[in-house]
């Protein structure tokens, strides 16, 4: 194989071709966009600890699961999908899984500091840790 000629870089010689030299001028064809629509307003969510409940028990148990430990959160007044989106957020923020077994979520394996302190920080006012 033989030298692959190369490119003058010097910068005694302008480019020959201005790719974007003919945009300016198409722009002025271009006609305006549409207004930008307002932002809505932010309405307040209701508050947290009605939505999550008043209070929260949060404990660890290791009976009918094979020895394996999971985190129960009891004492939620969410309706069916309202818990299942909140083990959905549980589940990515806390990096664990995460189901719906009744009224109660629960999460797999010994999470009960890190679940108290997420539930805390989304508004709960009472969570109580057992076992």
């Amino acid at each position: 194989m033989g030298k692959k000629s190369r490119i003058d870089t010097d910068a005694s010689t302008p480019l020959e071709n201005n790719a974007l030299a003919g945009l300016g001028a198409l722009m002025a064809d271009v006609p305006e966009g549409a207004a930008k629509p307002s932002e809505p307003e932010h309405t307040p969510e209701p508050a947290q600890e009605h939505r999550l409940g008043r209070k929260l028990v949060v404990r660890r148990e290791k009976k009918g699961r094979g020895g394996k430990a999971a985190t129960i959160i009891e004492g939620l007044t969410l309706d069916p999908d309202g818990l299942s989106t909140l083990a959905r957020q549980l589940r990515k923020d806390l990096g664990c899984g995460a189901h719906v077994e009744g009224n109660s979520v629960v999460l797999q394996g010994a999470q009960t500091d890190r679940a108290r302190a997420w539930l805390l920080e989304h508004g709960a006012k009472k969570v109580v840790v057992g076992n």
